[in-house]
């Protein structure tokens, strides 16, 4: 049977999601903002590097471009909400997000921007270069730091015996969470 074509192709994306949600992070001395963010991606091992597509409208775009670095925490269903909350409001209009959705700063080894303490893992990065795309522009980070729970991540992967759920927004206020490790039989 022939699959039904997809339309509007506009809704086309949506079959390459869901994706791992990020909770970007950036910072000045004066500000900081935090912002969920599906469309990203590694992009390179040595040196470790990753790309995210962020709306130039968006407020932590500025920044991003002014410091030069930001910061990516990697959260687990226990901050749905605040990763829901945090993509529903813009930081023009709330003075401090990691307050109004209950989300611990941790100070970040290597950049000023925060990371957000309540993630499982963070990756620091420095602005290696962007692309403009109109009203996005894909940023290219070069990872300078990186931690995680060592619980849910060891030895270069991640580890879902105890408990871990890590969500992929689906568009709107739906996520899926992926919680378990499934093996391909070796030929």
């Amino acid at each position: 049977m022939r699959m039904p074509p997809v339309e509007p192709l506009s809704a086309a994306y949506r079959l390459l999601n869901p994706g791992l949600v990020v909770l970007v992070t950036v910072g000045d001395e004066q500000r900081d903002n935090v912002v969920p963010v599906s469309w990203n991606m590694p992009v390179s091992r040595d040196p470790a590097t990753l790309a995210l597509c962020v709306d130039k409208e968006h407020f932590s775009y500025p920044f991003i471009e002014r410091t030069g670095e930001l910061g990516l925490s990697i959260p687990d269903e226990s901050l749905i909400d605040a990763v829901y909350g945090c993509g529903s409001v813009s930081g023009a209009d709330v003075a401090d997000k990691f307050a109004r959705f209950g989300l611990r700063r941790e100070r970040a080894r290597v950049i000023g921007a925060p990371l957000v303490g309540d993630a499982v893992a963070g990756i620091e990065c420095r602005v290696e270069r962007s692309v403009d795309l109109g009203d996005a522009a894909i940023v290219i980070g070069r990872v300078v730091a990186a931690c995680a729970r060592p619980e849910h991540f060891s030895d270069g992967a991640w580890s879902f015996g105890h408990g871990l759920r890590l969500i992929h927004h689906l568009g709107g206020d739906c996520f899926c969470v992926s919680e378990r490790v499934a093996r391909a039989r070796r030929s």
